[in-house]
């Protein structure tokens, strides 16, 4: 990883250090960039071999979202840290907080 000062990049022959894709991203403020990550050819854990078609539906589906409804997506993930499409995958996993559905008023 290298860190952008003065919003400058850096010289030519680091850039052509990286191998591949090269992904300019900004951490806390910092610009930053970095070569793409790679799979490394790690053996995956069944439980996710198991999410995968799931993910791969969630995926797709973003793209049958109508534009308002993105755009409200958009607006929630404002200045939070997170993709729109991640509060849209959580919302279809269901990791986003639930109101308790059993609730019983206080007498």
């Amino acid at each position: 990883m290298v860190i952008l000062t003065g919003g400058v990049l850096p010289a030519s022959r680091i850039i052509s250090g990286f191998k591949g894709k090269i992904d300019f991203y900004y951490y806390m403020g910092v610009a930053c960039v970095r070569r793409w990550p790679r799979n490394r050819g790690r053996s995956q854990t069944p439980d996710s071999v198991a999410q995968q078609p799931a993910f791969i539906y969630v995926s797709k589906l973003w793209t049958a979202v109508s534009p308002f409804v993105k755009s409200y997506y958009h607006t929630l993930t404002f200045d939070c840290g997170l993709h729109h499409k991640d509060w849209f995958t959580r919302g279809y996993y269901g990791k986003i907080y639930r109101y308790p559905t059993d609730y019983t008023p206080p007498p």
